[in-house]
């Protein structure tokens, strides 16, 4: 059976995007600029007609040619980064496609609010410069130290001297683990542990993790009174504790913050203190200023924050937030947490990178520097560079999280003092965020950004991991600087946000009231969507599309010039978004995988091929099309090909390439041997053939049926009837339940579709309720003709395969086929 095509396919099988999407041309519409720029007299006219069209009214056509329209995505693994919690940093291969799309080689691009190394590694890769700074400079002390490390034989040397150094007549390393020695429960022998487990009701220890040198014993155990004894021996609030809460008050005026200094410090246990502040004393007592004690402060910060309390249990997926210790949280090891920090570093500090410059006074616009990397406001870097002389800001905004900046400025004053961290004191005094602030700070921040954008110039937003209220606060601060929205895609918790200033819409002004506006927007933006992706859409994605129409229209301005005393703008828009959702128009479903709220049509209309149906042949086609490719190549080629409100789910996207694909080398994809479209066909014709021989063996009239691919009679009744796919294409199965009657219906599929489809049921909740109306049930090719194989066969033997997960498949279950 051929794939399933869409009208959108062409006969090529190739994909024909909408006309409003030029996403595929920037390449080559900059290419053959460049050509005809440096050809012939002709070409240097059509460059400046070009560029006059560019930056007219008359122009948009050109900015829609260059525009990136989809969701890019990158690789993130925060967990395995140092200092996780303090950064949101640009995800690898998201800065290259921005750059290669939208700058020449030898161009400047700004990276403010800088939070990681690969976005300045990959735009200098491109043959570009750079400018990145941060205001935080904990921060910036962790980019510059993995640009520039020390080697990694006077990294290790330094490590080694530190553990060397003298603490009460025995080497640091061996003192500090004193503190974390126990008994190993099998040989009762002295073992160091490697992490504590706390009960944050019981503020007391629990449990404890250890490997035994002696016996070899490795596992969890309870702790015993020697190890409360030896917590007791250390005291709270000791010379050590004074020594950091002295480190990191500003004197004078540090009496209004000592509160909230000495509530941060209590999220260390007392052991942990003691050991960090006696690892600070040796790093600042024993190197110099130079690289490698920067390099040491840096791996001492990332133990500021895995020894914290904050730290929750291994395996845990999720980032966490706010300043809430766990129900149960670790107290690690703080010199193994030191040590694990030095193979993090090494690792991601892969090699040194020359020419950039940390004060920003000495770069030059011009010349061989590849370009600066330091602390710095936004205000610096506008009174250092020149107006409309750049082409493309990149940046991931600060987090719109007061437990991040608390943080920020407790690590940054413990390693640096407190003058390098007075930015941050203003955020040290907020103990809840709020989004209107926010707003209000960083539309101050692209304004100035904008009078340093040429007037085709682009100022681009990576948000990962953000919740919907900062990207709301973005779009509104984004119009309080006369900064249109060119694009605003999203996918999961992940948004791009792209500015443009020559994009800027003016206010139009109208009888209709503000808020009716806003929701007669948002309305038809919503049912725009739902008919555009064909399938329940949720908040998030709703809340992306009405937000990019809201500011095309130029309604985010009209709501920041009237304004009204009773709510923010922010608040006005977030309550005129709500009702719109609550109109007659559209249905709240829930989803039975996360219980997310979904929304549907009361009258669908208008529907397009369920998206999740789309993306599942586009994945097919870009590993057809391709020999081998990497995760992240696959995700990026078929994110490309859904533009604005379509980007669908990273889950989605990795579930189709698990689907359809294997890894032939490491790191490397390719489709399978089995999934070419011949081999599926001839597959699909064999177990059609199997299912008719399976129905004759229990005693039915197995026959090809229309329109399913095999029916089951008895009686002159139809009992069984069979849809045969080498897809999982759930939807159009389930469009024949009302022809099976009586029938008990099955879709049969290759066990490689069965996660998928359990991804589009859990995530549709219509296509479930039409599986459990109708009795649907699942069988996998390989069953079918396992069961075919065998000699003797009843009915409760087929019903040992019936499922996704079926009983011949769990391990537990001793069921015999026969």
């Amino acid at each position: 059976m051929p794939l399933y095509y869409r009208p959108w396919h062409s006969q090529s099988e190739g994909i024909v995007l909408p006309e409003r999407d030029f996403q595929t041309y920037p390449i080559g519409f900059q290419h053959s600029l460049n050509r005809a720029k440096s050809t012939s007299w002709l070409g240097n006219w059509v460059h400046v007609f070009l560029l006059l069209s560019v930056r007219s009214p008359r122009g948009i056509l050109e900015h829609e040619m260059e525009r990136i329209s989809y969701f890019v995505p990158g690789e993130l693994s925060w967990e395995e980064h140092l200092i996780p919690r303090l950064r949101w940093p640009i995800p690898a291969g998201v800065a290259r496609t921005y750059v290669e799309a939208y700058t020449d080689p030898g161009e400047v691009v700004l990276v403010p609010f800088s939070q990681g190394p690969s976005a300045i590694r990959e735009i200098l890769a491109a043959g570009r410069r750079v400018v990145a700074a941060n205001f935080d400079p904990a921060l910036m002390l962790m980019v510059q130290t993995l640009l520039a490390p020390p080697p990694i034989r006077e990294l290790d040397a330094a490590v080694a001297r530190l553990g060397d150094s003298s603490k009460q007549g025995m080497p640091l390393r061996h003192y500090l683990a004193e503190l974390y020695t126990s008994t190993c429960p099998a040989c009762q022998r002295s073992a160091v542990v490697d992490y504590f487990i706390w009960d944050r009701e019981q503020g007391a220890p629990v449990a404890k993790r250890l490997r035994c040198p002696a016996c070899a014993w490795d596992g969890r155990t309870v702790v015993d009174e020697e190890d409360r004894q030896r917590l007791d021996e250390v005291p709270s609030q000791g010379m050590h504790y004074h020594y950091v809460l002295d480190r990191i008050a500003p004197q004078p005026g540090a009496e209004a913050l000592r509160p909230r200094l000495e509530f941060l410090l209590e999220l260390y246990t007392p052991r942990n203190l003691y050991a960090l502040a006696e690892l600070t004393l040796k790093i600042e007592s024993l190197f110099p200023e130079g690289p490698v004690r920067r390099a040491l402060k840096v791996l001492l910060l990332d133990c500021l924050e895995r020894c914290s309390s904050l730290s929750s249990l291994p395996g845990s997926k999720r980032r966490q937030r706010g300043l809430a210790r766990p129900g149960r949280f670790l107290e690690r090891n703080v010199w193994r947490a030191f040590e694990e920090a030095v193979g993090r570093l090494q690792a991601s500090a892969v090699k040194p990178v020359d020419g950039l410059v940390d004060r920003l006074d000495a770069f030059r616009g011009v010349g061989e520097q590849a370009g600066f990397v330091g602390q710095g406001l936004v205000r610096d870097l506008i009174r250092s560079l020149s107006p409309r002389s750049i082409r493309l800001i990149l940046s991931s905004p600060p987090p719109l999280d007061s437990a991040v900046w608390s943080l920020s400025y407790l690590w940054g004053a413990w390693l640096l003092g407190v003058e390098a961290v007075a930015p941050l004191r203003p955020l040290l005094r907020q103990r809840t965020p709020d989004p209107a602030w926010y707003a209000r700070v960083m539309a101050g921040s692209l304004g100035s950004l904008t009078d340093l954008l040429q007037d085709d110039g682009r100022l681009v937003l990576i948000l990962t991991d953000q919740r919907p209220v900062l990207v709301q606060a973005l779009a509104l601060a984004a119009g309080s600087a006369r900064m249109g929205v060119a694009s605003l895609v999203q996918s999961g918790a992940d948004y791009r946000l792209e500015l443009m200033p020559s994009l800027a819409q003016p206010v139009l002004h109208s009888e209709e009231p503000l808020d009716l506006a806003i929701r007669r927007s948002a309305l038809a933006t919503a049912v725009e969507t739902i008919q555009e992706r064909g399938e329940p859409v949720q908040w998030r994605t709703l809340h992306t599309a009405m937000l990019q129409r809201l500011a095309t229209q130029g309604l985010l301005i009209r709501v920041l010039e009237e304004k009204e005393e009773s709510a923010s703008p922010l608040d006005r828009v977030a309550e005129q978004l709500e009702a719109a959702l609550d109109d007659q128009a559209l249905v709240r479903l829930v989803d039975r995988e996360q219980g997310r709220q979904l929304w549907w049509l009361a009258r669908p209309e208008g529907m397009s091929i369920p998206l999740c149906d789309r993306v599942e042949d586009v994945a097919y086609q870009v590993l057809q099309d391709t020999l081998a490719l990497t995760e992240a190549d696959f995700a990026a080629g078929v994110y490309a090909r859904f533009p604005g409100n379509l980007a669908p789910e990273a889950e989605l996207v990795a579930t189709c390439l698990r689907a359809y694909g294997q890894e032939s080398t490491a790191d490397y994809w390719q489709l399978r041997a089995e999934d070419l479209p011949q081999a599926r066909q001839a597959e699909r014709q064999a177990v059609i053939g199997h299912l008719l021989s399976l129905g004759q063996k229990l005693g039915y009239h197995a026959t090809p049926g229309d329109p399913f691919d095999v029916a089951w009679f008895r009686g002159g009744q139809m009992r069984a009837a069979f849809v045969v796919h080498w897809r999982a294409a759930v939807d159009e199965a389930l469009a024949l339940s009302d022809r099976a009657g009586q029938a008990q219906p099955y879709l049969v599929i290759p066990g490689g579709r069965a996660a998928l489809v359990s991804y589009k049921l859990a995530h549709n909740p219509l296509l479930q309720q039409v599986v459990d109306a109708s009795g649907w049930r699942f069988i996998k090719y390989r069953h079918v003709r396992q069961l075919l194989s065998q000699s003797e066969v009843d009915e409760y033997a087929l019903r040992t395969i019936i499922g996704l997960d079926p009983i011949v498949e769990r391990e537990s279950a001793q069921i015999p086929l026969f």
